[in-house]
C-alpha cells in the first residue's frame, strides 16, 4: 500500500564466473551528480577515526568512473549515525568530494548529515555547520516515549524537539525531520498529535514513512507469530491521509509519496535517485549507480560488513541494468512523485513513451481514479497514492 518504496521484481542477471567491469561504458553525460557517504557505526563517539582515510581512498579510486557527469549538487552523509562522526574527519571527506568533482559554491551544493536526537548537541552541530554542512536530517521517528521504546530507539520523546532547537541555535536553516507511522501501539489520535507537534517545530522538510516489517528482523519474527500489534491497513492509510492534509495545511507540500517540503526545500539528493541520475556511494554497504549513454546502467554496492570494506574488497552485487529495466524503473519512480512522469522527457531518455506497452494497465488505473493521464504527463492522484507500489507493479513490463 504505502511506505518505504520497494522496487517491483525485475529481471535478475545470471551469475558470472568473473565479476563484470562496472567502470566500463561511457557515463551518460551532463546529469547532476550526488555523492552518498555511509557511516556504518552507531551510538559510540568517534569510532574508527581512520574511516575517513579509507573513504577518501575509495573516492580517489572511483571518481574517474563518474567523469563527464554534470555538476555535483549533493553530498549526503547517512548511516548508521554520521552525526557521531568527528566533524574534522567528516570535513576531510567533504573536502575530498568537492575537490574530486569540482564542487560548486556552498550555496549551490546541498550537504546533508543524518543525526539522532540526544546524540548531537549544539556545539557538535555548530562544528558541522562550520565545516559546510547546510542541511540536517533528524531521526525523530516518534514523539511518544512508549513508541520509541518499542522501536528500540535510544532517545526519549523530548530529545527530538530539543535536537531541532539545537540545530537552529547552531545556524541551520534547512532541517528535515524523519517520522514513522503504522508503529505497533500507535493510534490515529496519537499520530495526529505528532503531526501537530512536528509542524510546531517549523521544519523545512519532513519524511514520513509507514513501517515496513521485513523478514529476518525481530518485528518480522513477532509478526509471523501474530504478536505484533500494529495498526491495520485501513488505519495506516488513514494516517497517510492525515499526514498529507496536515503538512499541506502547514506549508509542506507533498512532492513524493513519503516526502514533504516547503518551497525550494525539496531534497536535492533524493531527487537524484528518483530521476535515475548518477550517484557514487562511499563506505560500507553504500550503493552506486552509473547511467550509461547507451540507455543501460551499472548498479553496484560495497560490502556490508565494515571490516570487509576496510580491507579494501571490491564492489559487490554488480548488476548491469538493461534499457528496458531502466524504463520500468523510471515509470515506477515517476509515479511516486507529485510531478509525475514528463512524457516528452521520458521518450527522449528511454526511446519510448512511458505508456507504450502499458496502455491497458494504465487505463484500468485511470478508471479506478488512481492515475491522471494527458498528452504531457502521467501523475498519480491523491487516491492513487495509497496504491503507488501496486500501480507500479501492474505497469512493470
Amino acid at each position: 500500500m504505502c511506505g518505504v518504496a520497494q522496487t517491483p521484481a525485475g529481471p535478475t542477471p545470471l551469475a558470472r564466473r568473473t565479476p563484470p567491469d562496472v567502470s566500463s561504458g561511457r557515463l551518460r553525460p551532463g546529469e547532476p551528480l550526488g555523492v552518498y557517504v555511509h557511516f556504518p557505526f552507531c551510538s559510540v563517539r568517534c569510532p574508527y577515526c581512520d574511516f575517513a582515510v579509507d573513504t577518501r581512498a575509495e573516492l580517489g579510486a572511483r571518481a574517474g568512473w563518474f567523469a563527464g557527469a554534470g555538476p555535483l549538487v549533493s553530498i549526503y552523509f547517512g548511516g548508521g549515525t554520521p552525526g557521531l562522526w568527528r566533524p574534522d574527519a567528516l570535513g576531510r571527506v567533504l573536502d575530498a568530494a568537492r575537490a574530486a568533482f569540482g564542487g560548486p559554491s556552498a550555496g549551490a551544493l546541498e550537504i546533508t548529515v543524518e543525526v539522532n536526537p540526544g546524540e548531537a548537541g549544539e556545539e557538535h552541530l555548530a562544528a558541522l555547520r562550520a565545516r559546510g554542512v547546510n542541511r540536517l536530517s533528524i531521526g525523530v521517528q516518534a514523539l511518544d516515549d512508549d513508541l520509541l521504546a518499542g522501536l528500540g530507539r535510544n532517545h526519549r520523546a523530548a530529545a527530538g524537539p530539543d535536537c531541532v532547537r539545537a540545530a537552529r541555535a547552531a545556524g541551520f536553516d534547512n532541517v528535515s525531520v524523519d517520522l514513522m507511522f503504522g508503529i505497533p501501539g500507535q493510534t490515529r489520535d496519537g499520530w495526529r498529535r505528532t503531526l501537530d507537534a512536528t509542524l510546531a517545530l517549523g521544519p523545512e522538510h519532513v519524511s514520513a514513512y509507514a513501517l515496513t516489517v521485513e523478514r529476518g528482523t525481530a518485528f518480522g519474527a513477532l509478526d509471523r507469530k501474530g504478536r505484533l500489534a500494529r495498526p491495520d491497513d485501513d488505519a495506516v492509510a488513514a494516517m497517510l491521509e492525515d499526514a498529507r492534509a496536515a503538512f499541506a495545511a502547514g506549508g509542506l507540500a507533498p512532492y513524493e509519496v513519503s516526502s514533504y517540503a516547503r518551497d525550494g526545500r525539496r531534497s536535492r539528493h533524493n531527487q537524484l535517485y528518483w530521476a535515475l541520475a548518477p550517484y557514487l556511494g562511499l563506505g560500507a554497504s553504500a550503493a552506486s549507480f552509473r547511467p550509461l549513454d547507451d540507455g543501460t546502467g551499472w548498479r553496484f554496492s560495497n560490502p556490508r560488513a565494515a571490516d570487509v570494506y576496510l580491507r579494501g574488497d571490491p564492489p559487490r552485487h554488480l548488476e548491469r541494468r538493461s534499457a528496458a529495466d531502466l524504463d520500468n524503473e523510471a515509470v515506477w519512480l515517476g509515479l511516486r512523485r507529485a510531478d509525475g512522469i514528463d512524457r516528452a522527457a521520458h521518450r527522449a531518455r528511454h526511446g519510448r513513451d512511458p505508456m507504450a506497452g502499458r496502455e491497458a494497465a494504465a487505463a484500468t488505473a485511470a478508471t479506478a481514479g488512481w492515475l491522471s493521464i494527458d498528452d504531457r504527463r502521467v501523475t498519480i492522484t491523491d487516491a492513487g497514492v495509497l496504491y503507488a507500489d501496486e500501480i507500479a507493479a501492474r505497469l512493470w513490463i
